[in-house]
């Protein structure tokens, strides 16, 4: 259960891993900028073992295509970004930070990078990279803890809630077009993108059990604008997909709805609770709007809870079952959904198509 606890927390990325090899520079660009070069999937048991001291990782960040990956490694007093292709081996340093670096995050477009830093517990600088580590854009916000937003369409708006020690909060809108941070009042600290110019959030009733409704705020007006989306305990975006989960009392299970477009799918899995408010398990969106969820086997409480957890594929035309998991993990996987890593540090890979899994990182 203390394994399980540790990823309760909130968090805006997810890091961590290491590699060996240098390379002469891998073009990463290329291929996300050519619609003719396809990417084929990958199995896990293509993926090279790797050790490293523990003391020289910081994270893994995720995915820039179906086999590099961007981690955070701490060498000579400095941060590094580096990527690493999991099949080749191949590596390269694309940008290095003095300041602690506290989170790092890519766009679904795989184009661009987020650098969070701080030299102090009371500020932090945040950086658009490229992925040859031009930085493209800088902000400073005071804050003791930040969370960020990326608008999935447009890189160039980033909204942002700065929480200060005090349990105060002031969001922004950072318009990279204008080089421009534009303060926002919403309710809620937690926003969503749904286009260029709305956001969304939840506006939670006196007790969250019984989910919020949905709010409309267009960042430029400040209108807002209420929806017909009620008992939310969960809302998240990707570019043009939405996914709500509700609370249905009368089976005590949560209805997940995931839309796109004018299609739509839904289905339900067991509600967890850690008495004052639900636990809905985070998710990973792929790049053709699918999403790879965890849901539980069971439903209760969460500190009670001892069961199996499932990993689901959720498409706008079906729902599918991939495997069973014995605990509940970090997760992130390639953009198709080829390759996952899991685990405590994600030392973890699989595949899906075979079904195929192995220990590929070990930490001394």
């Amino acid at each position: 259960m203390k394994k399980f606890m540790m990823y309760l927390v909130l968090t805006c990325a997810i890091f961590l891993v290491g590699c060996n090899k240098e390379s002469s520079q891998p073009n990463l660009d290329a291929d996300s900028n050519n619609p003719e070069a396809i990417e084929q999937k990958r199995v896990a048991t293509e993926v090279l073992d790797y050790s490293m001291k523990t003391e020289d990782l910081h994270s893994i960040v995720g995915f820039l295509s179906e086999t590099t990956i961007l981690y955070v490694a701490y060498e000579s007093d400095r941060f590094h970004l580096l990527t690493y292709n999991l099949i080749t081996g191949e590596k390269e340093t694309i940008f290095s930070e003095k300041d602690q670096i506290i989170q790092v995050m890519i766009h679904p477009s795989k184009k661009q990078i987020i650098v969070q830093s701080s030299a102090n517990s009371s500020s932090a600088t945040v950086k658009i990279i490229s992925l040859k580590g031009e930085i493209l854009h800088s902000v400073d916000i005071l804050s003791s803890e930040l969370s960020i937003m990326w608008n999935p369409k447009n890189p160039q708006l980033v909204a942002f809630t700065a929480f200060q020690g005090d349990f105060s909060y002031q969001c922004y809108v950072f318009d990279g077009e204008q080089e421009k941070l534009h303060e926002i009042n919403p309710s809620n600290p937690f926003l969503v993108w749904q286009s260029e110019d709305i956001l969304l959030y939840n506006r939670w009733t006196a007790r969250q059990l019984n989910g919020g409704k949905i709010v409309e705020l267009n960042w430029k007006t400040g209108q807002e604008q209420l929806t017909d989306l009620k008992k939310v305990v969960y809302l998240d975006t990707e570019k043009d997909a939405r996914l709500t989960v509700q609370i249905d009392f009368e089976t005590e299970q949560f209805s997940y709805l995931l839309k796109n477009k004018n299609k739509e799918i839904t289905w339900q899995a067991p509600a967890l609770s850690n008495y004052s408010q639900w636990f809905v398990p985070d998710l990973v969106w792929l790049e053709d709007q699918s999403v790879i969820a965890i849901v539980p086997t069971e439903g209760g409480l969460l500190d009670d809870y001892s069961g199996k957890f499932k990993l689901m594929k959720i498409s706008d035309e079906k729902v599918e079952e991939l495997v069973t998991l014995d605990e509940y993990t970090m997760i992130t996987c390639s953009p198709k959904g080829s390759l996952c890593l899991y685990g405590n540090d994600l030392e973890q890979v699989m595949s899906f198509e075979p079904y195929k899994k192995k220990k590929w990182l070990t930490l001394e």
